[in-house]
C-alpha cells in the first residue's frame, strides 16, 4: 500500500500567538494537502524570534516530513526574519539571490513605484545558500524554496492573497506530481440523538472497521441533540470506499431506534443525509 505523503506547517508571526490575527493560512493550505491526499502531520506556531525559527525549523527537519511549510516573515521590516532564522537552522549563510532580486526589481516597477534597491528591498532577495525564488505575482516577496536533504522546504509570505497565488502556482503542482490518492469521505446526518449515546456505537464500528477516521460534531438541537458523524479514509486502497459503505450501515445498524437521519419531515432510520 502506498504511503501518503506527509508535511508540516510553521505559521510566524506574534500577531498569531496574541489573538490579534487568525491563522487561516493554515487551514486553507490544509484543506489543500487533504485534497491532494497529503497528510498534514503539524502544524505549529512561532513568535517573530530567530531562536524559536531557528529550533522550530530543526525540530520539523528531524521528523522528516515530505514537506515543511513556514508562513509568514519574508517581507522587508525588521520582523520578519524567517529566512534568517533558517539560514541559521541549516548552518548555512544568506546570500544576495540574483533571480530574486530582479523579481522584486520587476515588482516594484510593476507597482509603479521607485524600482531603487533600496535596503529593505535587498532584503527580501537574500536568500539561505541554495534556495531558490518562487514569483510571486501578487506582492512583493518572492516566495523561497530549498531542498534539505529528501525534505522540500517551502516559505511563503504571510499575506493571505500572496500565499495562496505562489502556492497555486508553485506548490500545487508538485502536489499533484505525487499522485497521492486524495481521501474518500462520507459524511453522514443523524438526528435525535445525544452524542453521549453515540459514542459506544463508535467505537466499535471503529473497532471493526481499523483504518477508518470518525469524528461527530453536535450541530444544535432540531427535536433532539443533532449529531453530524463525519467518517474520513485515508488509505489508497481502491476498496475504500466499499470499506466506507460498510462501516456506515453497520454503524446504523448499531445505534438504537430513537436515532434518526434525514431532513426534517422527512426522517427515517439508517438514511444518509449527507455525502461527499
Amino acid at each position: 500500500m502506498k504511503k501518503s505523503p506527509t508535511a508540516e506547517i510553521i505559521s510566524v508571526g506574534n500577531e498569531l500567538l496574541i489573538g490579534h490575527t487568525l491563522d487561516t493560512n493554515s487551514h486553507w493550505i490544509a484543506k489543500r494537502f487533504t485534497r491532494f491526499g497529503w497528510t498534514l502531520q503539524r502544524i505549529t506556531v512561532l513568535r517573530d524570534s530567530l531562536p524559536a525559527i531557528r529550533d522550530g525549523v530543526t525540530g520539523a527537519l528531524r521528523r522528516k516530513s515530505d514537506l515543511l511549510i513556514t508562513l509568514g516573515g519574508l517581507g522587508p521590516t525588521h520582523d520578519d526574519m524567517t529566512l534568517k532564522g533558517i539560514a541559521i537552522a541549516l548552518d548555512t549563510r544568506l546570500m544576495l539571490n540574483p533571480e530574486a532580486l530582479a523579481m522584486v526589481k520587476a515588482r516594484y516597477s510593476k507597482l509603479e513605484a521607485s524600482t531603487g534597491l533600496t535596503r529593505s528591498r535587498r532584503k527580501m532577495a537574500t536568500l539561505p545558500e541554495g534556495a531558490e525564488p518562487l514569483p510571486n505575482i501578487v506582492g512583493t516577496a518572492p516566495g523561497v524554496t530549498i531542498k534539505v536533504g529528501t525534505i522540500r522546504l517551502i516559505s511563503l509570505p504571510g499575506v493571505p492573497s500572496e500565499m495562496k497565488a505562489i502556492f497555486t502556482g508553485s506548490v500545487i503542482p508538485m502536489l499533484r506530481a505525487s499522485e497521492a490518492e486524495a481521501p474518500k469521505e462520507v459524511t453522514v446526518g443523524l438526528v435525535g440523538i445525544v452524542e453521549s449515546a453515540l459514542a459506544p456505537a463508535l467505537d466499535r464500528t471503529r473497532k471493526a472497521f481499523p483504518g477508518l477516521y470518525f469524528k461527530s460534531h453536535p450541530r444544535g438541537r432540531e427535536g433532539g441533540i443533532r449529531s453530524l458523524i463525519q467518517l474520513h479514509v485515508y488509505s489508497v486502497d481502491p476498496a475504500s470506499r466499499a470499506k466506507l459503505d460498510k462501516a456506515i450501515a453497520y454503524l446504523l445498524r448499531k445505534l438504537s431506534k430513537s436515532a434518526y437521519s434525514g431532513p426534517k419531515g422527512q426522517r427515517k432510520p439508517g438514511k444518509k443525509v449527507l455525502e461527499s
